[in-house]
């Protein structure tokens, strides 16, 4: 039998405290509750909490119950205000290429009968490529053979910074065996889950990004 994957809110207050580097006796001593129980409720698929632990608990991961319990996953993330300094910059290949390294979740930006759509996917950034895989069939796959761009930024909203990276070029469907042998051993899973076999690879035609920081005040 499978076994039962953690619940909404086990998933966030895990997720929360690896963002912030720590370890669960660390949350656990910061909230005031044993190591053993924060592990559990990390990895429990549905656990009641008392609110009072819930506040502690939110406390110590720097952020609020409300954010533990999703209230804002149907927001768009920040408000994007500007931060007391704001400076935007022009990102370097090199910088751009370095935050792509990681993979992540990025948006396909394409044409469809004629309308620009965006939809996000897992990726990873492969000898200079954007690389994904899909449903055969879908939206997604019939991008192929066209010219699109694939948009992946971050976002802090603590201290009004992040970054984008943009790129543009030709989507083609891979169909040679060894590269697709080679993609799969590099284990990109999907958002959506479910078979999508189909693998779509964005030849880097235009690579460009920009950052915002805040300076230091005089």
């Amino acid at each position: 039998m499978a076994a039962a994957r953690p619940g909404d809110l086990g998933r966030r207050v895990a997720h929360r405290r690896r963002e912030l580097g720590l370890s669960r006796e660390e949350v656990a001593r910061r909230a005031g509750v044993a190591a053993g129980y924060l592990d559990y409720l990390e990895h429990s698929p549905a656990v009641a909490i008392p609110r009072g632990s819930l506040i502690r608990l939110a406390d110590a991961l720097e952020t609020s119950v409300k954010v533990l319990r999703g209230g804002r996953v149907d927001r768009p993330p920040g408000p994007g205000r500007a931060g007391p300094h704001p400076q935007l910059d022009e990102l370097t290949h090199e910088e751009c290429e370095a935050h792509l390294a990681g993979g992540g979740v990025g948006r396909l930006v394409f044409l469809t009968a004629g309308v620009p759509l965006a939809l996000p996917v897992n990726f990873l950034y492969l000898d200079g490529d954007i690389v994904f895989r899909t449903r055969t069939g879908g939206a997604l796959a019939a991008a192929a053979g066209t010219i699109v761009s694939f948009e992946v930024d971050q976002i802090d909203e603590a201290m009004s910074e992040g970054w984008s990276v943009l790129v543009s070029g030709h989507a083609h469907l891979v169909d040679d065996p060894d590269e697709l042998e080679r993609i799969a051993a590099l284990g990109i899973e999907p958002w959506p889950g479910g078979h999508r076999e189909t693998v779509i690879r964005i030849e880097t035609a235009q690579l460009s990004g920009r950052s915002i920081h805040q300076r230091e005040s005089a």
